[in-house]
């Protein structure tokens, strides 16, 4: 787009349309922009290629391992680590403030500190599991993090502590073991996170990723803590989507595009995807056989606690906004609660709640979408109804000639809105 126009400077110039100063502007702007993105290309392949030159160690070590002693291997374990810090101090004490030697430098060392680990835990037969090696990895990592300010290195430690989360809670069926370091780690990561990236002007491609794992990161892992909760954690869940939901609407996480913004699209979706799963009348049959006796403290203490985050939030966001102007997912976590006590005492009424929920969530969507001319917000409005009716198709006995006129008026419905907003914009065009 940006060589288009500047092609088209010289033709624009000779219409009068701008002067020859506004066009000299405009070339000195494109100018600029493309050094910058030659400056990120250049950072990325930094980044790639510190981890290669680290997997090619490994790798070498790897096949001539064998044939070591254990001298010799403790030795070359750490070599990587002390080229690695040596230079790490040299950035630091030289002041060399080089974004692509400061976040290859940072992903070099975090794999260092890997093989580092390993290769001296083998030497020794020192033992321990896969989590505690992720663990100890992930610990000695975040100091890197804030000594050169490396993203790449926040980034690899939230997916290190996350897998170790699931490590420890999913695949060794340990439950709430994972839950007191996981949460210490990333809060170890937030400071640098909140300083580094939230003001506007720094908003840039690694918050864009770091924002998308650590949400990612909490989504997972909380269900770490929810063990013997029954359904009753799903209240956690929610009180969670709502609160990303907030965060994603305020100016602190605001990034004025939808992907971009991770809390908005994962705490909307999330929400969405809860309602429509607490929709089904068996949902509430299954959980209203439960002994809540049986119930794990740990899990209804965050339930608690999500539930008191969200509704804090809710209402400093209230406070700021405007009830209006408060997006209706934020609401979400006290409609479920609500309607899950309800849904407890009756099931047919519960899940009755639930679908009339969906539904006002999705004619507020649309409608949104109308308001903001955004045909993306309108089309998930009408998405969040086809899948309403896709689950209602499963679990009703209505004929299949009533169940596809439904979707023949939803069919209808896109098309119509998706031409009305598209008619609209081209008139005021």
């Amino acid at each position: 787009m940006s060589k288009q126009i500047l092609r088209a400077l010289p033709e624009l110039v000779q219409a009068g349309i701008i002067d020859e100063a506004t066009a000299e502007r405009v070339k000195v702007y494109y100018d600029h922009q493309g050094s910058a993105s030659g400056n990120r290309l250049f950072v990325v392949f930094g980044i790639l290629g510190a981890m290669l030159v680290g997997m090619g160690i490994v790798l070498i070590l790897a096949h001539n391992w064998d044939d070591l002693s254990r001298s010799v291997r403790v030795t070359i374990g750490i070599l990587p680590l002390l080229a690695g810090q040596i230079l790490a101090g040299r950035l630091i004490f030289k002041g060399i403030d080089n974004r692509t030697w400061r976040e290859g430098t940072g992903a070099f060392l975090f794999c260092a500190i890997g093989v580092c680990l390993s290769v001296v835990s083998q030497a020794y037969n020192m033992g321990g599991d896969l989590a505690d090696f992720l663990l100890t990895w992930m610990c000695l990592a975040v100091p890197i993090i804030y000594v050169l300010g490396s993203g790449t290195t926040a980034m690899l430690c939230i997916a290190g502590i996350t897998w170790y989360g699931c490590e420890l809670s999913y695949f060794t069926y340990l439950g709430s073991h994972a839950a007191p370091m996981y949460w210490a780690v990333i809060a170890s990561i937030l400071p640098n996170y909140y300083y580094t990236y939230l003001r506007p002007q720094l908003k840039n491609n690694f918050y864009v990723l770091i924002s998308w794992l650590l949400v990612l990161s909490l989504t997972i892992c909380l269900a770490t803590v929810g063990e013997n909760t029954g359904r009753l954690f799903l209240i956690a869940y929610v009180s969670l989507f709502s609160a990303f939901v907030i965060a994603g609407e305020s100016d602190l996480f605001q990034t004025g595009r939808v992907l971009s913004n991770s809390f908005l699209v994962v705490g909307s979706l999330g929400v969405v995807a809860i309602l429509l799963t607490a929709s089904f009348v068996d949902f509430w049959d299954w959980e209203s056989n439960l002994d809540v006796a049986d119930y794990s403290t740990l899990g209804i203490v965050m339930v608690a606690l999500m539930t008191l985050i969200a509704a804090s939030a809710l209402v400093v966001h209230v406070r700021s906004k405007g009830v209006a102007a408060v997006n209706t997912k934020a609401y979400a976590f006290l409609f479920f609660i609500a309607v899950y006590f309800i849904g407890a005492q009756s099931a047919a009424i519960g899940a009755l709640l639930m679908n009339l929920g969906i539904l006002v969530l999705a004619v507020y969507t649309i409608r949104s979408g109308a308001q903001q001319n955004h045909l993306g917000i309108l089309n998930y409005g009408l998405l969040i109804i086809t899948a309403l009716i896709l689950c209602r198709f499963f679990d009703t006995d209505l004929s299949f000639v009533v169940r596809g006129l439904l979707f023949i008026g939803v069919g209808v419905g896109f098309f119509g809105t998706n031409y009305y907003l598209i008619k609209q914009r081209r008139g005021n065009t």
